[in-house]
């Protein structure tokens, strides 16, 4: 970055402007990075080879950070004093530490609490620090979610709250906080939030942390805390919403209730949560807990009703009193679109159904190696993925799919 001020007066202008997490140019988020930046006011040349700026990610206009100038202004003014006209300047490794979570001695940067918009502009704290952002590995929360003293709740893509039971009873949590994930996929806590945990739970969460990568703005954690921007919940829980929307949308306008063992359903959609990590073993409860809401989780009696509201005797397929609930969904998609004059692509729009099933089949049962072999490579093949390998990509796909089905559920039922 190179940023020229003709006089002192324009640099202190710039000073005393407080600038956001938002681009006023084109409103994109920005974000703090190090960047090697040279500062030119008057006649004197500043040079840091690292220097944090605020970096737009939509439109890359850089900007200067509160913190930065406050360093820039307090080095030109001794290069006036000294009578210095060139200056270059390196960062040195002294990291200032808050009063908060001492014994733990997490890793942090200072520097992002004086530097991200409005970390620092904390009313709220009598002790400064608070909004500092610590930084660990996703996988610390593992731990926590397999020990039945803690409850994790991941509510959206990557905003949630971890709390410990109060053991008395007498509250819900002996301590509640929040926790996000930045777009490196690294858990995000406030510094002065982890002081709240006990010693215990601080030393698990120690033993994970990781350098500041700088990145939290473009986070739904930053938004929601610092700008209430209310979070969407995950894609897990919004398909389950768009399956309810269904269902509710078929009841009003038909009167038929296309539920089954509801009680149940409801039961298993409790545990369905995004998993932290990907693996067969790490995805096989949300993928079986989805099977048993989504397919198994229709009425086939009331299914075959609606369809037989939608289509005439004469338009009737002989076999559909032997359908199943996914081929009866598919039969109703096909009515619902054919009034639309973009043609959708049932066989696509229906498959992660099919997938759904298939790869439930294959994590929970018995399979010859030869069918192990072929339903991996059908769930590769229509998925579009490289490898069964991918468990992440097949899985996040499969939730994207899952999600574009149901949308087009409720849209069409309406």
């Amino acid at each position: 970055m190179d940023i020229t001020f003709a006089t002192y007066n324009d640099f202190l202008t710039g000073y005393q402007t407080y600038e956001m997490d938002k681009c006023n140019k084109c409103k994109g988020l920005r974000e703090i990075l190090d960047d090697d930046v040279t500062v030119r006011i008057e006649k004197r040349t500043l040079h840091f080879s690292n220097l944090f700026v605020l970096y737009c990610k939509k439109c890359g206009d850089k900007f200067l950070p509160q913190y930065s100038k406050q360093m820039i202004d307090g080095i030109y003014k001794e290069m006036v004093k000294q009578g210095c006209f060139i200056g270059e300047y390196t960062p040195k490794n002294f990291q200032k530490k808050f009063e908060y979570c001492q014994t733990a001695d997490y890793k942090y940067d200072h520097k992002d609490y004086y530097n991200i918009p409005g970390l620092s502009y904390d009313e709220e704290h009598s002790i400064e620090g608070f909004l500092t952002p610590v930084y660990f590995d996703r996988k610390a929360l593992i731990y926590f979610i397999s020990v039945p003293d803690y409850d994790v709740d991941i509510f959206s893509e990557t905003y949630g709250h971890i709390g410990k039971k109060d053991p008395t009873g007498i509250y819900v949590y002996d301590w509640d906080v929040p926790f996000g994930f930045n777009s490196n996929g690294k858990l995000v806590f406030w510094l002065g939030d982890l002081n709240y945990m006990d010693e215990q739970s601080q030393a698990i969460l120690k033993g994970f942390n990781l350098d500041s990568d700088h990145l939290i703005i473009d986070s739904e954690f930053y938004q929601a805390q610092m700008n209430c921007i209310f979070s969407n919940p995950i894609k897990e829980k919004q398909i389950l919403m768009n399956k309810d929307g269904f269902i509710s949308n078929v009841k009003n306008k038909y009167r038929i209730d296309l539920t089954h063992l509801d009680e149940e359903c409801s039961a298993h959609a409790k545990n369905i949560k995004r998993p932290l990590v990907f693996t067969e073993q790490s995805v096989s409860g949300v993928i079986n807990a989805f099977d048993k809401v989504l397919v198994e989780g229709f009425s086939i009696k009331q299914l075959r009703i609606l369809y037989e509201t939608l289509y005439p005797e004469n338009e009737r397929d002989a076999k559909y009193k032997d359908w199943q609930s996914i081929r009866l969904i598919k039969e109703l998609l096909l009515k619902f679109c054919e009034d639309i004059e973009d043609t959708i692509d049932v066989e696509t729009l229906i498959s992660p159904l099919y997938i759904l099933h298939d790869y439930r089949i294959y994590l929970d049962h018995l399979l010859s190696m030869d069918k192990q072999e072929s339903t991996k490579e059908h769930i590769v093949t229509t998925l579009g993925v490289q490898s069964f390998d991918e468990q992440e990509t097949i899985y996040l796909e499969e939730m994207d799919r899952l999600n574009k089905l149901f949308q087009y559920l409720v849209l069409l039922s309406k």
